[in-house]
């Protein structure tokens, strides 16, 4: 029964980070489109488009935070593993651990931090879009959020036993690079 729920939230998590990279791919055309338009509309019929650039300044934030949700998941973040993978096992996973936790601490700060900018920037508005400053700021505060999910997930899983820490051999492999 047990094995049962788990196996239910990694699919749930793993289908919602499906998701989240077709999001964020979607976001990325769209962001290419609209800066290849601006630069053919520019330079070609010296007409520029004016809302380019704050859709440009707006998209280009969701873009890389709705992708980072995905990254935390798959530990696909930058990480200097040498001195935990010199350490016996039992240490490297107390080590494992203590990264999570100051990543869940870093997530969940950024997750308040970037609420409180967008609340105090939600009456200001883009001149062209005219829609609220906030919506830049609310990209970090819901990726943020979403990361704190994940993170929480991951220390559990790390505190039951059931997630080891990733070797580098392995993280290059899924890379499809050799050493």
């Amino acid at each position: 029964m047990e094995t049962e729920k788990k196996n239910i939230i990694a699919a749930m998590i793993d289908r919602f980070i499906d998701v989240i990279d077709v999001l964020a791919s979607i976001m990325m055309v769209l962001l290419t489109l609209v800066v290849f338009a601006e630069v053919v509309s520019r330079y070609a019929f010296s007409l520029p488009l004016t809302f380019s650039n704050e859709l440009t300044m707006l998209l280009f934030p969701w873009v890389i935070f709705v992708a980072a949700i995905s990254v935390t998941k798959n530990e696909g973040h930058l990480s200097i593993n040498v001195f935990r993978e010199k350490l016996p096992p039992a240490m490297q996973r107390w080590a494992f651990l203590f990264s999570k936790l100051v990543m869940l601490y870093f997530s969940v700060y950024m997750m308040l931090s970037s609420y409180r900018l967008a609340e105090s920037v939600v009456n200001q508005v883009m001149p062209m879009l005219r829609i609220s400053r906030a919506w830049l700021f609310a990209s970090l505060t819901v990726s943020f959020a979403f990361i704190t999910i994940i993170l929480i997930y991951q220390i559990v899983l790390i505190l039951m036993n059931r997630l080891e820490p990733p070797r580098e051999e392995d993280v290059l492999n899924d890379l499809g690079h050799d050493r």
